[in-house]
């Protein structure tokens, strides 16, 4: 395997987790209980779909499939959050909680991938699809601040207000 397959088979990996994304978002925008949550959740499955967009654009100029990939590691990510969103109790602010803490363990997983493949074409040369790969990162990057912002405003201090030590 060389430089080239190595990118092309992280793009297939995080064009199938961005098609699993999108549903997922959209799915936990309609359980969560906070409406500045529920908000961000539903327009990121928006940008989620502009990132499949993306990696579509890019996998059509280095003349590859981006269905042939299967990320298993999103397949993990995904059982976890329906696990442990059945777990806790509908309409609290302990859903909210779960909800976030899952929504930020996949913006973690993806602000690594874009920051990984982008370096690797900018190195191989490949400076549309770098620029196309940052403005993907600069999407999870901000999201995941206001996930933050959110959390530490809001979703927490509601949800602390029931906790008993």
């Amino acid at each position: 395997m060389g430089l080239r397959e190595f990118l092309i088979d992280g793009l297939e990996d995080i064009y199938d987790a961005e098609e699993k994304f999108v549903k997922c978002f959209a799915a936990l925008g309609m359980v969560a209980v906070n409406e500045e949550l529920k908000n961000m959740l539903i327009s990121h499955s928006a940008i989620t779909e502009k990132h499949c967009s993306r990696l579509r654009e890019i996998c059509k100029q280095l003349q590859c499939n981006p269905e042939e990939g299967k990320c298993v590691i999103v397949d993990c990510l995904l059982d976890k959050a329906a696990n442990l969103i059945k777990r806790v109790e509908t309409g609290t602010a302990l859903r909210d909680v779960a909800i976030v803490f899952l929504i930020q363990t996949i913006e973690h997983y993806r602000i690594a991938t874009y920051g990984n493949l982008s370096s690797l074409a900018l190195e191989m040369r490949y400076f549309d699809i770098h620029s196309l790969l940052r403005q993907c990162l600069a999407d999870e990057k901000e999201t995941d601040r206001s996930l933050t912002r959110i959390a530490k405003e809001i979703i927490n201090p509601a949800a602390s207000s029931d906790f008993k030590p």
